[in-house]
């Protein structure tokens, strides 16, 4: 009978550190949220925890966003193999058929949101377009840069969260 006691609490003891040590293990982000992809598919950012990634702000009416486009392209053709994900967030309209044309004309290969209530770009401090912020496998914000970004600043961003 003690016998199956002991082994009752071992069980018990083992279960609950292996839960403690998997919640503390796992990466968790600074901030979380979920907005609609194009086809309306709820993609949540936390989805990515643990991988490198570059959230894009951008505008459909934005010019530079459009020119930065490019270059966002080549880097996560570059280094999606390490894990880099980049997610194009969407503002500046109310219309999910806006983003959706912008993507499609500057052949964006990432995935693409909406945020048609500017509650995800308020929560980030964004002010300007385009805006990126780079958080690191840890889930930390490690930098963020409004407007249009030089190809080698880019690089030294990108860097840091790889």
């Amino acid at each position: 009978m003690k016998r199956w006691i002991v082994v009752a609490v071992l069980g018990i003891i083992v279960a609950v550190g292996g839960y403690v040590i998997f919640s503390f293990s796992r990466p968790s982000l600074e901030k979380d949220f979920t907005l609609p992809d194009l086809n309306n598919r709820p993609i949540r950012l936390s989805s990515f925890a643990g991988r490198p990634l570059i959230l894009c702000f951008f505008s459909p009416r934005c010019g530079d966003c459009k020119e930065e486009t490019p270059l966002l392209n080549e880097l996560y053709e570059i280094h999606k193999k390490e894990g880099l994900v980049i997610i194009g967030i969407g503002v500046g309209t109310k219309r999910m058929e806006e983003i959706r044309e912008f993507a499609e004309e500057s052949k964006i290969r990432y995935p693409v949101v909406a945020d048609l209530d500017l509650s995800v770009a308020r929560e980030f401090g964004v002010s300007w377009l385009p805006h990126l912020v780079f958080i690191n496998r840890q889930g930390k914000i490690v930098s963020a840069a409004a407007g249009k970004v030089p190809s080698e600043k880019l690089q030294e961003y990108l860097q840091a969260v790889l």
